[in-house]
């Protein structure tokens, strides 16, 4: 009778077309391993599936690592966020601020009199894009009416 491989803990993480699965095992030998699955759903329904296998005395440098490169990436990732945010802020001071209820009530009012989206947007500092997504999460408009 021979022993199998036992999974300790299992992990998914589902990213765009691809869902990695991250599981920690216990070998026949009694010694850890992580395996780490990169699997892509094919054309044809298939999926391809590529491994990375981490062994245990492998562990600790292996994390260091995957954790440097994520805050260093992750810091890069913030700064370019807030480039971006003030690019923005440039033409629609209140771009990615949070919308207050009374600032919703008086977009509520100024839609329903018929006022011009591009003096609306002037109006409260955001794009027509935000304002739009406003309305429809305020079940003003439509899902398909956002994409005019």
């Amino acid at each position: 009778m021979s022993e199998e491989r036992t999974t300790l803990y299992t992990a998914r993480v589902s990213a765009g077309k691809n869902t990695f699965f991250i599981d920690g095992k216990q070998a026949k030998n009694n010694h850890y391993y992580i395996t780490i699955t990169d699997s892509r759903r094919q054309d044809d329904g298939t999926f391809e599936q590529k491994k990375v296998i981490v062994f245990q005395e492998s562990f600790k440098n292996f994390r260091e690592k995957i954790t440097e490169v994520c805050e260093m990436l992750e810091k890069l990732y913030d700064v370019k966020r807030d480039e971006e945010i003030a690019e923005a802020r440039k033409t629609n001071p209140r771009a990615f601020m949070k919308w207050e209820t009374e600032e919703e009530e008086k977009l509520e009012k100024q839609f329903k009199k018929g006022l011009d989206m591009e003096s609306i947007s002037k109006a409260f500092g955001r794009s027509s894009g935000a304002l739009l997504a406003r309305l429809e999460r305020l079940g003003l408009i439509q899902p398909e009416a956002s994409g005019e």
